[in-house]
């Protein structure tokens, strides 16, 4: 599919693997690389649909099939109203989605009963160094336990490295 989504908005945002700025583009076909196996749908304008309520829901996007001219004639920059209206429904429609889409919009949260397997504390983070840190960083997908290493890292000196890939890792979860 030829076009491209551009944030409209005036904050960067980090959709489908990447970090897009305030007028940042990003192609479609790149978009379908990255999340086209977990929408289960062909390359086209059901999958754009697909995008726009599952994958850019945060801030201003717009549309494009060619540089200037909209997708379907219309911009599409209303993605934030979208959200509102399908988050108040998302419960209902996700279990639907989740077998179209084999997967996608599936809970991340883990329940209490399991385990995690490798138990990282924020202070293992914190007090190792940023090239082993990072590892352990990238190896966490609980938010408090992101959360708590952040904390610390105000009260350490030389922790910046640490703190600027925790915010990155918790933007990821």
């Amino acid at each position: 599919m030829r076009g491209y989504v551009q944030n409209e908005g005036t904050q960067a945002y980090f959709v489908c693997q990447r970090q897009i700025p305030p007028g940042g583009k990003v192609q479609l076909e790149d978009v379908y690389t990255s999340v086209g196996k977990k929408s289960g749908l062909e390359d086209g304008l059901e999958f754009v649909e697909w995008i726009k309520d599952n994958v850019f829901r945060r801030g201003s996007w717009t549309y494009y099939e060619k540089e200037g001219k909209p997708l379907d004639g219309k911009p599409k920059n209303k993605a934030v109203k979208k959200t509102i209206v399908k988050n108040t429904s998302s419960p209902k429609t996700s279990s639907k989605k989740s077998s179209d889409a084999r997967g996608a919009g599936r809970s991340l949260r883990r329940d209490a009963n399991e385990s995690q397997g490798i138990e990282i504390t924020p202070h293992q983070i914190i007090e190792a160094p940023y090239e082993s840190a990072r590892g352990l960083i990238d190896k966490t997908k609980d938010k408090t336990v992101l959360r708590k290493a952040l904390k610390l890292t105000n009260h350490f000196n030389g922790k910046e490295p640490h703190m600027r890939h925790i915010l990155k890792r918790l933007e990821q979860v």
